[in-house]
């Protein structure tokens, strides 16, 4: 395994956010904050202890707002903004928020509690002139889908009312999203809508929408109704609409839709067992954690669970297909809509034969629609459903959010010719030297990095005569070739070429040719010795590397260049996250084997005989103490359950069953995983 450097650097992190607070808040506030005694707070400072490291987000949190939010790769504007579904999904792909319009109090309370900007949250985008809005990139609008839904048509139709275009406080509101994006022009827009948009008044609604789009505006767009439960475990339609301002080969195939059932209803329910992480912001509102259940008013009164089973039998025996949704853990619920405060009916949580069921909680409503603990939620349980009802599924947008910025920027003027080897670079057309270039980098950028902004995309189109737009599209094609996503009958983009697919299966049988191959190209191109590649890698990546075989120091420098080019694979594939922790400090993650770096030469620099561990996880999973099922699930071995120590007990002890997170491309090889649970696993080894 990847030597990397301890966990008194994410104490050091805990204690520098500690410093921070302090400057804000008394150390009363602190302690009440974190759940710990005022002296406790006095002995950090005092640096006589050091907090646990895993109180380091915690503290983050207590920085103050109107901090200027980090440059991104790109900027976008927020509209119609809720609680920021759409804004979180884009901000993990590398954006900038500049803009935010929601009229709502509650939503904006709520969007303010989260995002600690510098600009203020805009009202009624109707009073706001286009002209005053900051220039943007991307545009993102979940824009009101009451006119446009199923409930909303009927109940206006009820009422005697108007809707869709007609409906003139909600329907011509697609319009103030218009008249912005004609005097902005930004590059792309992402618009999110109920599935009803489409076949709403016989699919007239959806015409205007697409004519007003593509022939008044000028836009090229692609649209696809997607179902949350390809990433939460809720049916839930939704129709993105993605729009480019120039003639884009945007695909939504390129990525895989993950398989729906994955996930369960179990997966964001309170944990009952102990293991529910304890979220100070919530304040002990939704979970008793003393008694380790859900608190009791999320239980339905005996008046209202016989209300609703009489309400479903009376429709019954007329044949109408009413009634509650009652769910278990192995379930998908229906759809979160906006009424599910007055009852819970359409998701009830199955309890026992004894025990009436219950409503999700707020905090479960939340990770239902993909939000994580650390979002807030500062508004009652009545506005906390109505908010989450009317939300975007985070990781779904995100998935439309990676394919958008892969393509963001293409068509910029090509750079000034260079002096290009001859033997490397022979033609005018993508040589297989230029491919394997290409797919070095591929491997060491995230998804959403795909872009021709990104700097090392526009160094490699420097090197190689391309445009940076040209480059960012190759390195979106190999994609094509994954075969996380061939596997699962979807083409990708389509412009995989034979050279490519050559390319492709030549490094996938030998990986450490390709490491040192583009490093030896890249050095030649850039008129530097190979040597020179080890000055880039980071400190964390130089202390510890041996020289495994006992050869020269050229070997030596050889090897740092294939261990930085495996970690950076890893790390890049996992979007820099401990796959079991969640960890994201770059300092504290390592690119662990899973079968031994001394074991597999061939497999050394495979992406897919890596994860991506925090520093103690790799530990473990290195001297067999947890390992890894064929489902992706964490196995503890036996030995590390008997142990007694507190620390064992809090860190590793809930991880049992609990599925990694996948990483984006380089899916953790069965074969691997079989072999590390045979082979180092302690329990398989009977030690």
């Amino acid at each position: 395994m990847n030597t990397t450097l301890t966990l008194v650097s994410d104490q050091d992190s805990a204690l520098s956010y500690l410093d921070k607070a302090r400057k804000h808040h008394t150390q009363a506030a602190i302690a009440k904050h974190l759940g710990v005694g005022v002296r406790t707070i006095s002995r950090w400072e005092a640096r006589q202890t050091s907090p646990p490291a895993y109180l380091a987000h915690a503290l983050q949190q207590l920085l103050p707002f109107g901090e200027e939010s980090p440059a991104g790769t790109f900027d976008f504007i927020d509209l119609f903004a809720g609680i920021g579904g759409l804004r979180k999904a884009f901000e993990q792909v590398g954006g900038r928020c500049v803009f935010t319009s929601e009229w709502d109090t509650y939503a904006q309370r709520t969007y303010a509690e989260n995002f600690r900007d510098g600009h203020p949250i805009a009202g009624d985008i109707t009073q706001v002139q286009a002209a005053d809005i900051p220039d943007h990139d991307v545009l993102l609008a979940g824009f009101p889908c009451q006119p446009f839904s199923i409930a909303g048509v009927s109940k206006k139709n009820a009422l005697g009312k108007a809707h869709g275009f007609a409906c003139e406080t909600q329907g011509t509101l697609f319009f103030d999203v218009a008249r912005i994006i004609e005097t902005k022009r930004p590059r792309a827009f992402l618009l999110e809508n109920v599935k009803n948009l489409v076949s709403h008044d016989k699919g007239r609604t959806f015409d205007v929408i697409r004519r007003t789009l593509t022939e008044v505006l000028g836009y090229h767009i692609h649209y696809r109704v997607i179902d949350g439960a390809h990433f939460v475990p809720q049916h839930r339609e939704r129709i993105l609409i993605v729009g480019f301002r120039e003639p884009i080969a945007f695909d939504f195939d390129a990525l895989p839709l993950p398989p729906k059932g994955e996930h369960k209803l179990k997966d964001i329910l309170h944990r009952t067992d102990g293991s529910e992480p304890v979220l100070p912001w919530d304040e002990g509102r939704f979970f008793d954690y003393k008694k380790q259940r859900q608190q009791d008013k999320y239980t339905l009164t005996d008046n209202l669970w016989l209300y609703l089973q009489n309400y479903a039998a009376k429709h019954r025996a007329k044949g109408n297909g009413f009634g509650f949704g009652l769910v278990k853990p192995g379930d998908v619920t229906r759809t979160l809509s906006a009424r599910y405060y007055k009852d819970g009916s359409e998701i009830l949580v199955y309890q026992d034969t004894r025990k009436n069921p219950r409503r999700l909680t707020p905090r479960e409503c939340a990770r239902l629609m993909g939000y994580p603990d650390t979002f807030r939620i500062p508004v009652s349980d009545t506005r906390a459903y109505k908010l989450f009802s009317q939300a975007a599924v985070v990781p779904m947008v995100e998935y439309a959010a990676k394919l958008m910025v892969a393509q963001l920027n293409l068509g910029e003027k090509a750079p000034e010719a260079i002096e290009v080897p001859k033997d490397i670079m022979a033609t005018t057309r993508w040589t297989k030297e230029q491919l394997k270039l290409a797919f070095h980098l591929y491997c060491q950028l995230p998804f959403g990095r795909l872009h021709s902004r990104n700097p090392e995309i526009i160094q490699l189109a420097k090197l190689i005569g391309r445009t940076p737009g040209a480059v960012a599209m190759k390195l979106v094609n190999f994609a094509s070739l994954d075969p996380a996503i061939t596997s699962t009958g979807r083409a990708g983009l389509g412009n995989a070429g034979s050279l490519d697919k050559e390319v492709w299966a030549e490094f996938h049988a030998d990986w450490e040719k390709l490491a040192l191959e583009c490093s030896l190209l890249n050095a030649q191109l850039r008129k530097e010795k190979l040597s020179d590649e080890v000055i880039e890698l980071d400190v964390a990546e130089q202390e510890g590397l041996q020289d495994f075989t006992g050869e020269t120091k050229r070997v030596v420098t050889e090897q740092r260049i294939k261990q930085h080019f495996f970690r950076r694979a890893v790390l890049s594939s996992y979007r820099g996250r401990c796959c079991i922790s969640g960890l994201s400090d770059a300092r504290l993650l390592t690119a662990s084997h899973i079968v031994p770096w001394s074991s597999d030469k061939i497999n050394r620099l495979n992406p897919s005989n890596g994860l991506c561990l925090s520093a103690i996880h790799d530990k473990a999973f290195d001297r067999g103490l947890i390992t890894i099922s064929d489902g992706y699930e964490v196995v503890l071995s036996e030995q590390l359950k008997r142990n007694n120590d507190a620390f064992v007990a809090q860190i590793f002890l809930p991880l049992e069953g609990r599925r990694i997170e996948l990483p984006e491309k380089f899916i953790p090889s069965i074969a691997f995983l079989s072999r590390h649970r045979n082979e180092i696993f302690i329990d398989a080894a009977g030690q």
